[in-house]
């Protein structure tokens, strides 16, 4: 004897799987917009501020449709001048700055991602 089996809820499970692509692409970019700030905020902490010209040059961007953020100096003036700093030279030691805060914010990208998208697909954190 074949038996019937009643699935409840799955009407809604559907509707929350359809949700899954938004709530990524949204949480992505909230992710990468947050881990970009913030190390930006670390490397100009840690930046030397002789005369301020390479901390003001400090920016970052988020390129949402490759879902990539970036950090660093793109002011041709100070491009060079950021390399000397980071990676010193003969005769400058080196005072790293941006290497660093990605070391110190590699870990919380993860974090950060998962916390959006359960929040974004309406999970809570």
């Amino acid at each position: 004897m074949a038996r019937r089996i009643r699935l409840e809820g799955l009407g809604r499970a559907l509707r929350a799987i359809e949700r899954i692509p938004q709530a990524m692409e949204t949480a992505r970019t909230e992710a990468l917009h947050e881990w970009a700030e913030n190390v930006q905020n670390t490397a100009e902490d840690r930046v030397p501020r002789d005369e301020g010209d390479l901390w003001q040059s400090l920016d970052h961007r988020v390129l949402e449709q490759y879902g990539r953020a970036e950090v660093g100096v793109w002011d041709p003036e100070q491009l060079e001048y950021a390399l000397y700093v980071e990676k010193g030279t003969s005769s400058m030691a080196d005072q790293p700055y941006l290497v660093p805060a990605f070391t110190q914010h590699r870990r919380q990208v993860v974090r950060t991602y998962r916390a959006a998208f359960r929040r974004h697909l309406g999970g809570g954190e």
